[in-house]
């Protein structure tokens, strides 16, 4: 609607100057003419009164020279034939009155208006001398009549001229209009189906020809221009789609590589844990520790690769619990001194007065940055010493928690500094290959910092040292908020991975060396009634498991998949399962959905807790197991420390105490 009185208020306007045009020239030659018609109709009764008057003053001479007054009011009477005047008066040289006539209509005329009464004057002359002058007033009202009555003829005809110049103008205007309008329609047709293939036709070699001729061109470049786009669209969606299937190909491939890494290093160390327990040549246990070691430093690399992976993805979540931070930064120096001690560093740790006992973060992505970059820092540094600093700044809700390594190392170039926390970067490649390294740690450790809403930087000389600094924000924890430990203890699981993480980031050679050749204890369990199933295909990681319990006296029975696990729960009680997640004909998570199923609604041997086992370690996997009534979850490799800490709850749960 809006559209239509656009259209139509142009159509108007076109007619609406047309007739104005019209109008305005034709009211002025109306004025021009109606002016020349009333000074021409005033001037003839002016100059014919005054001719009138001249002959008159004649005819006067005589009656003045004789005083005669009759004769010269005779004389003046015969004016009562001329309906323009009015009266006459003849006036001697001394300005005394002589004679006068007087006509009918004086009176009314003078009543209407002196404006239109004119006054001619007529000297008499005898012999050169002026003896007298005649007065003769002229009734011009009918002149006056006269233009009245042209001037509202000729407003009339001005009206009458400028509608039908509208008129007339608004009918030949369509012309112009109407392709204007149906070109207006064409756009508006075109901008809501976008439909560009449309073309508008106009003939006429003018104007308005050459706007349709740019408009028909403009519709053909946005044409190609809309199918260049589509194409391109098409390009980027189908690129985004392989994209989103890489990412997906890509998750699952870790998964899988995982998986089948995981699975035949399981068997690595698990025998490698059980040869570890006979009897062996100093040579032999030296060779056997080699190869845990190797194996140790190959699942950490994994695990950085996993760990990248998921902060990449977006899938890695950290938590904020209360921890102890001087406790943690004590354990951290204390895995720290002996690779520092063997390379001749000194390592000092100063942690500033307003740095608070108790903080709110994730401790161990905390624990993992620190270890990344101290590690470097004493990888790095053959000479001299390495000093961790930590400090607070700024204050209140602004403050930040400031952690700072500085060394002696080689340092690193200036064009270095902004690559240093890329994927994959080594900033010296001879430097790797003389300590080894991915070039994840860095990267890593700044995607963590960033999830932390913190900041990490380098400065830097080159052959002079390096400081690597991180901020994150501080939320201090008072001393009576529960769910945090106040000391910082790890496991015995833990405490080996990270001394595996720490020879990998300050010395992998110490892998291919000969280790110190002592025998590793584990707890001896007290034999008890624990009744122990092993629900796993691989014949590899059975026999593995099996002899694990074997050595601390448990004797184990073994299904290799889901249902032989489900059926193996109905015919006998158990107070374990170990429940592999990938198996064939049922996978562990259904078996664990039925098993749970017949705990609860039949209450078929509830005491039985089911314990997780999967080479898979992507982000989701832990918390997607334990929703499905799984007690823990262990990742493969299995190790003996993890495996203990399972019997030791399950013994726990049936009331039994381990003999250590």
């Amino acid at each position: 609607m809006t559209k239509r009185r656009h259209q139509t208020s142009i159509h108007r306007h076109l007619a609406s100057v047309g007739a104005f045009i019209t109008s305005a020239v034709g009211g002025v030659f109306l004025l021009v003419l109606i002016g020349v018609s009333f000074e021409t109709s005033r001037t003839q009764v002016i100059d014919r009164n005054a001719a009138l008057g001249s002959v008159l003053a004649s005819n006067l001479t005589a009656s003045i020279v004789f005083r005669d007054p009759a004769t010269a009011a005779e004389l003046l009477n015969g004016l009562s034939t001329v309906v323009d005047v009015l009266e006459a008066e003849v006036r001697l040289a001394d300005g005394a009155h002589f004679a006068s006539y007087q006509g009918p209509s004086r009176d009314g005329a003078a009543a209407l208006s002196t404006a239109t009464i004119e006054a001619l004057e007529q000297p008499i002359w005898l012999e050169g001398e002026r003896i007298a002058a005649l007065t003769i007033r002229v009734n011009l009202w009918p002149v006056y009549v006269q233009f009245l009555w042209i001037s509202g003829l000729a407003v009339a005809l001005w009206l009458l001229g400028m509608v039908a110049a509208y008129f007339f103008s608004k009918r030949l205007n369509a012309g112009i209009t109407r392709p204007l309008t149906q070109l207006a329609d064409m756009m508006s047709d075109v901008t809501q189906r976008e439909d560009y293939s449309q073309r508008f036709s106009y003939g006429v070699q003018n104007e308005l020809g050459s706007v349709v001729d740019a408009f028909n061109e403009m519709l053909e470049r946005i044409g190609d221009r809309e199918r260049q786009l589509k194409g391109m669209i098409r390009e980027l969606e189908e690129a985004r789609d392989q994209a989103e299937s890489a990412a997906r190909s890509k998750s699952s491939f870790l998964a899988n590589m995982s998986h089948e890494i995981r699975t035949p290093m399981n068997g690595v160390v698990g025998m490698i844990a059980l040869l570890k327990q006979g009897e062996l040549s100093d040579q032999q246990r030296a060779y056997f520790e080699t190869i845990e070691r190797s194996a140790d430093a190959l699942l950490l690399i994994i695990d950085d690769i996993l760990d990248f992976t998921k902060i990449e993805s977006g899938h890695l979540t950290l938590i904020k619990e209360p921890f102890d931070l001087r406790d943690s930064l004590t354990a951290i120096e204390a895995l720290f001194q002996e690779p520092a001690a063997q390379k001749d560093l000194a390592l000092g740790f100063s942690v500033s007065e307003a740095v608070p006992a108790r903080v709110i973060g994730d401790p161990g992505r905390v624990r993992q940055v620190l270890l990344n970059l101290i590690g470097n820092a004493i990888k790095f540094t053959e000479v001299g010493s390495v000093h961790v600093e930590i400090g607070v700044k700024g204050s209140g809700t602004s403050s930040t928690l400031v952690f700072s390594v500085k060394d002696s190392g080689p340092g690193i170039d200036r064009e270095d500094l902004d690559r240093i926390f890329g994927e994959f970067y080594q900033a010296d490649v001879s430097l790797t290959r003389e300590h080894g390294g991915t070039g994840l740690g860095l990267a890593i450790a700044r995607q963590l910092v960033t999830l932390m809403e913190g900041d990490i930087g380098c400065t830097s000389t080159a052959a002079t040292g390096s400081t690597f600094w991180v901020e994150i924000p501080l939320l201090a924890a008072s001393g009576n908020v529960l769910g945090g430990s106040s000391i910082a203890v790890l496991s015995a699981a833990q405490s080996r991975s990270e001394s595996a993480r720490l020879e990998r980031l300050t010395n992998p050679g110490l892998s291919e060396a000969a280790p110190d050749t002592a025998r590793t204890e584990h707890p001896r369990l007290a034999r008890s009634d624990l009744s122990v199933l092993i629900a796993e295909d691989s014949e590899v990681n059975q026999f593995i498991i099996r002899e694990l319990l074997a050595k601390w006296g448990l004797e184990a029975a073994v299904v290799g998949n889901g249902l032989e696990a489900i059926a193996a729960f109905k015919a006998r009680a158990f107070d374990l399962i170990l429940m592999d997640i990938q198996m064939p004909e049922m996978d562990g998570l259904e078996a664990t959905r039925q098993i749970k199923l017949l705990q609860q609604s039949e209450g078929l041997h509830p005491e039985c807790i089911i314990v997780g086992l999967s080479a898979h370690a992507m982000s989701g996997d832990r918390e997607r197991y334990l929703g499905e009534g799984m007690m823990d979850y262990l990742t493969k490799p299995i190790r003996t420390e993890a495996l203990s800490e399972v019997l030791d709850a399950c013994l726990s749960l049936t009331g039994i105490k381990p003999d250590i």
